[in-house]
Parts: structure tokens; sequence; C-alpha cells
């Protein structure tokens, strides 16, 4: 079964990582909306609470992708679907974070350190409020920042 071994869990990984790859040379314009999601699903972390950050996955409850900053979002989560269903003992967590680190390489960028471990929450009990990110449905970039 899927992550019998550590070679083989890491064996996984790197073909997701390569299947990453492959998707975002297939279709570049993906790439760029593969690093925000990557990033937005980190970047929500707050130290002083710890609480929010790519931790847990919850990028994929709606109440997280209906924050201002989130908007267009849903199509990245959607597009990484058929990946978690081909490797469903990834979370979301994982995926998502090296989605970005895979799309950066993909795009001719360095190859990024990354390491797996993050276990998703089962709710969307975890998900920060909104506010931590700017409001990218708010438009021009003077707007965007709360």
């Amino acid at each position: 079964g899927w992550g019998s071994s550590p070679a083989q869990a890491e064996d996984t990984y790197q073909q997701l990582r390569q299947d990453l790859v492959n998707l975002v040379q297939g279709e570049p314009d993906w790439g760029p909306t593969l690093v925000r999601l990557s990033w937005h699903s980190s970047g929500t972390y707050d130290q002083m609470s710890k609480t929010g950050g790519s931790g847990k996955g919850t990028m994929r409850f709606k109440e997280e992708l209906a924050h201002g900053a989130n908007a267009g979002l849903d199509k990245a989560v959607a597009k990484l679907e058929p990946l978690k269903a081909n490797y469903p003992g990834v979370s979301y967590a994982d995926l998502y974070t090296l989605a970005g680190v895979a799309a950066i390489q993909a795009l001719g960028g360095p190859v990024i350190k990354w390491r797996k471990g993050r276990v998703d929450a089962i709710d969307a009990s975890d998900v920060t409020p909104d506010g931590r990110l700017p409001a990218a449905d708010l438009g021009a970039p003077v707007k965007t920042t709360q």
C-alpha cells in the first residue's frame, strides 16, 4: 500500500512533483496561479496565535476560498483535484505547497527544497479569519491592503 516504506513515500512525492512540473510545462498559464495558491495557503500564518499557514490544507474549504485575497483560487484547487485523487496519501497541505515549488521549477526557476508531512484539518474550523492577506478582489494594488 501507499507509504509502506520511507523510500516508497519519497518516490511518491518525487513522482507527484514531476507530475506537477509536467502540468505546468504543458499549461504554463497555471504556473503563476499555483505559486499564488501555495503562497496564500502559507501566508495566513500568524506567529502570535500560531494559527493559519499551510500546515492544515484549509485552502480547500469554501470558507477560506471565499476570502477576498483568494479570489479565483478555487480554479487552482479544482485543477489539482485529479492529482489529489492519484495520490490519496498526500495531504492537501503538502499538495498545495509542493505545487508552488514545482511551478517555479517548471517555469525555469530554481529547484526549491521542500518537506512533506503536513496533516490536513478535517473540517473548516481551522480556517483563519479573512483579512490576513491583501484582498485580490478589490482590484487596483493601492486598494488591496486593508
